[in-house]
């Protein structure tokens, strides 16, 4: 008996050294990945520089919105250094980072994502796992209060890790991955020529201006991070990122919130936020991610708020660009099933149908397939409200008709297991960050074998990974 407690005890002392060696001593796995970026963004903040600087601090958006050669053409007082990186790091991570690297008399633009999680103290800890294999100095930017999450995350990155060095490294392609950075830290990328969303905007990240999205502790954090710098003699502004108009929320009181915060915070407020409500032609495949026209459209905008803010009233001689049009989805066309279709309420769009709810029939099905058509006309879209308190359910299948899931989808659906995404591509379905909110914690997302390391890498579906399998 003693020998199975003292084996029991050894593997449990075990597993601990077994991660660590794979999260620590195995070769850095992830430093051609999209994350792998920050790293090298914090050593070309760390440079010194024979001239002020303009610095951009956020997440993708001020990667994807901003031409910083054309910026520094038309500042030529500044050099520019494009500190945006990914919305799901946090604002506070790239705030800690940057704030060590900032020089007296550097300008800083901090342009988070006008969204609930990058307008808060979230913190992804997956994501920066990734971003500082190979350089865990990085990990610097952690408060005490973030080691739970961080030691709760580390398990995941580890394994992870492993299996990729077991198959040779992740298999990298499209835009999302460190070779699209320039040397400034723009995204550069051939893939960016036109809006390929669906109806022009992401249905699963509208955006919103209300008092909600002020939280309190970000403002609060914010404040002394620009109060500190001042300090050292650098500026702080905060700017508004680039905003799809498709997907603002009706009736959105745009000067109202931005008074709000203008009250809240200490630093100004540079430029009009208005301006930065973008017809979604000049988007790429989020939101907030701007294609190669909309970028200059964008750069053009900051060019003449920060002109403004420094009392230089010198034209702005930017040539506007034509608007792109729209990528079309060329996919070959799949058979889909359509044998569940009974079980779903519906209601018709634009484009198609949308899903509304179950029938009585669906309210009790254990197993829902999400049809490709009802009555011969396609299903495109699903309301959040679906699937509300299908205690029944266990497992969905969602097809390739289907381009976005949105948060929430699965509330109140405690006995789900499995969710089965057909889609190969995870470029081709969007989806927030709350897609799990409610359901089963035991919930697991089923995506094709062949796409999981695509899945993975995602930008929209890295934060799913502990939550994502092989079909």
């Amino acid at each position: 008996m003693k020998r199975i407690w003292f084996w029991f005890a050894g593997c449990l002392l075990a597993i601990p050294l077994v991660l660590c060696v794979w999260g620590f001593v195995l070769p850095p796995q992830y430093r051609e990945t999209f994350l792998g970026e920050l790293s090298v963004k914090c050593e070309r903040l760390a440079e010194p520089s024979d001239k002020p600087r303009l610095v951009l601090v956020g997440g993708s958006a001020a990667a994807f919105g901003v031409d910083s050669a054309l910026l520094e053409e038309q500042l030529p007082q500044d050099r520019v250094v494009n500190f945006g990186m990914y919305a799901a790091l946090g604002t506070r991570v790239m705030l800690d980072l940057s704030e060590p690297l900032l020089q007296e008399g550097d300008l800083v633009l901090v342009m988070p994502e006008q969204q609930q999680q990058t307008l808060s103290d979230y913190l992804g800890a997956q994501a920066l796992w990734q971003a500082a294999d190979g350089n865990f100095s990085l990990l610097r930017c952690l408060h005490g209060q973030d080691a739970a999450q961080m030691l709760g995350a580390f398990p995941q990155f580890a394994a992870q890790k492993f299996r990729f060095w077991c198959s040779g490294g992740p298999q990298l392609s499209g835009v999302y991955q460190r070779s699209s950075f320039n040397e400034a830290g723009d995204i550069i990328s051939p893939l960016c020529r036109a809006n390929q969303m669906p109806n022009g905007w992401d249905t699963t990240t509208p955006i919103r201006f209300d008092a909600e999205l002020l939280d309190e502790t970000f403002c609060t954090e914010l404040n002394a991070y620009a109060a500190r710098l001042a300090e050292k003699g650098v500026t702080v502004w905060y700017h508004f990122p680039p905003m799809n108009a498709a997907a603002v929320e009706p009736d959105s009181d745009v000067d109202a919130y931005a008074a709000l915060l203008q009250n809240a915070l200490t630093l100004p407020l540079a430029g009009d936020p208005n301006a930065c409500i973008l017809d979604s032609g000049w988007f790429y495949d989020t939101n907030f991610h701007l294609n190669a026209s909309g970028k200059t459209v964008f750069t053009r905008q900051l060019v003449r708020d920060i002109k403004a803010m420094l009392g230089d009233s010198s034209p702005t001689e930017i040539a506007l660009p034509e608007m792109p049009e729209p990528v079309l989805d060329e996919t070959t066309a799949t058979a889909l099933d359509s044998t569940d279709a009974d079980c779903f309420t519906f209601a018709q769009t634009a484009s198609g149908l949308r899903l509304t709810g179950l029938t009585s029939e669906g309210q009790q099905r254990t197993e829902l397939t999400v049809p490709g058509t009802i009555d011969g006309q396609p299903v495109t879209e699903l309301s959040t409200e679906m699937f509300a308190q299908s205690r029944a359910l266990r497992k969905v299948t969602i097809q390739e008709n289907i381009s976005a899931l949105p948060d929430g989808l699965f509330e109140g659906c405690t006995s789900l297991q499995e969710v089965v995404l057909i889609q190969p591509d995870p470029g081709k379905l969007a989806v927030g960050r709350e897609l799990l909110r409610g359901a089963a914690a035991s919930c697991r997302l089923s995506v094709p074998a062949d796409s999981y390391e695509r899945y993975v890498l995602s930008y929209a579906w890295s934060s799913y990974a502990p939550q994502l399998k092989k079909q």
